[in-house]
């Protein structure tokens, strides 16, 4: 599924047409359904695990795992690997409003979070996170399949465990 696929399956406000996407997990004795109010955010996830190595966490995990939460942007963290920060570079660099946001590989590496701007709404890198959790992470999640995509969703127990360590 292409970015220009998924972006036209939305409305004029962001959302999601009736019957444009579904979202399901499987695994980990999960299921999660997401239908037509799907948040137009989580489609940048869905974007960024066609082109890479990601786990989907915060609030946008919470809401594929069923639970009542806001989205407001997707939280994202990455399998730690010089060829896997270069594949967030591009995809980053392939759905960023301005391509000058996406800093460098060799910078991205380094960086603890890097926030990108997408047609779809803001995406908040967590490198430093996924540097030091991406075992613990990995472990829970599961994929969840997002307008034909399967995007690696973290378990609703470690979304809910790092938004209460980092959320105030």
């Amino acid at each position: 599924m292409t970015a220009t696929a998924i972006a036209s399956r939305r409305d004029g406000r962001g959302v999601l047409r009736p019957g444009a996407a579904t979202a399901s997990a499987v695994g980990g004795g999960s299921h999660a359904v997401a239908g037509p109010g799907l948040p137009v955010v989580v489609l940048a996830a869905a974007v960024l695990a066609a082109d890479g190595v990601l786990l989907l966490v915060g609030s946008a995990a919470l809401r594929l795992r069923g639970e009542p939460v806001t989205v407001a942007d997707a939280d994202v963290v990455i399998e730690p690997g010089a060829q896997n920060v270069r594949c967030l570079h591009s995809a980053l660099a392939g759905v960023a409003l301005r391509r000058r946001d996406v800093p460098p590989p060799h910078r991205l590496a380094g960086l603890p979070i890097v926030t990108v701007a997408t047609s779809y709404g803001r995406v908040d890198c967590l490198l430093e996170r996924g540097r030091r959790d991406w075992e613990q992470l990995r472990q829970g999640a599961g994929p969840v399949a997002v307008a034909d995509v399967n995007v690696l969703v973290a378990s609703a127990d470690d979304a809910w465990a790092l938004r209460s360590r980092f959320k105030e």
